[in-house]
């Protein structure tokens, strides 16, 4: 692999000699063997690595998505996040404030985008094709695909995905790809519900058990309303208290009362258990 930047070189070859010494201490523990060239408290104890699985590196993989959009664009601002292993292309700052909330959804099983890619006759006859942004499946099975676009083209969206619910959702009259359609917008993705879901998906990666089991003893013990500032008070630590409060909110532990943007004056209020 070609690096330009010597440090990035530098970073990528001692992770990957990281993970080829984890690799090696779990092959080692199954095979009851100790891993040549292994010293040290590693070497010693190889029975703390039971499966080699868990030090696997999956790289992320495009889903179903049946394009790649370019990287960059004069006009648009480009890039994609990653949900479960599935990379979630972007072609415009809505599609990535969509794409967080859709994230922060629950009961979300798969989000690829990209997906599907349908046919349908326009107003003059004519057979098009469309690609939607967005496709999630959800636990249950219901299978949803996504259009997003500024609200000043509802009107003509809205008609267009009428017209492919007609023709069954499907490519050339195959399959059904999705059980419904539906438009988001700006009014969907909009800047004080991408500080939100930012938070939350965050605090999915960050939350410390302890730090959430320790709030949530004290929000039972609580009543009526109570700000998202007063939740920090008096903690030991403060960032963990602060992701252990975005986490009850992610759970529904927690409900805002407000539908804008979630900060230290919001009021909360406890919500389904």
């Amino acid at each position: 692999m070609n690096f330009k930047n010597r440090i990035a070189r530098k970073l990528y070859t001692r992770r990957a000699l990281a993970v080829s010494d984890a690799l090696a201490l779990a092959v080692g523990a199954r095979m009851g063997q100790r891993p040549n060239g292994m010293q040290g408290s590693a070497a010693r104890k190889p029975a703390n690595c039971e499966n080699a699985d868990i030090f696997r590196y999956t790289p992320p993989h495009p889903g179903l998505a049946t394009r790649r959009p370019a990287l960059k664009q004069a006009k648009t601002s480009r890039g994609h996040s990653i949900y479960r292993g599935v990379v979630l292309w972007h072609e415009s700052l809505l599609e990535l404030r969509v794409s967080y909330l859709l994230q922060t959804w629950r009961d979300v099983r798969e989000i690829h985008s990209q997906y599907p890619r349908v046919t349908f006759v326009d107003a003059e006859g004519k057979t098009r094709t469309h690609t939607f942004d967005f496709y999630v499946v959800f636990e249950d099975g219901r299978r949803l695909a996504i259009a997003v676009k500024m609200n000043r083209k509802r009107a003509e969206m809205l008609e267009m995905l009428a017209r492919i619910e007609a023709e069954g959702i499907c490519h050339n009259g195959g399959r059904r790809l999705a059980d419904e359609t539906r438009l988001m917008t700006e009014k969907d993705g909009n800047v004080a519900s991408f500080h939100n879901c930012s938070e939350i998906l965050a605090a999915r990666e960050t939350h410390d058990p302890v730090a959430v089991e320790e709030l949530r003893q004290i929000i039972r013990c609580t009543t009526g309303r109570i700000r998202f500032a007063t939740l920090l008070s008096g903690c030991r630590d403060v960032a963990a208290r602060r992701a252990a409060v975005w986490h009850l909110i992610d759970l529904g532990e927690l409900v805002s009362k407000g539908t804008g943007r979630i900060d230290e004056l919001t009021w909360l209020s406890r919500g389904m258990e």
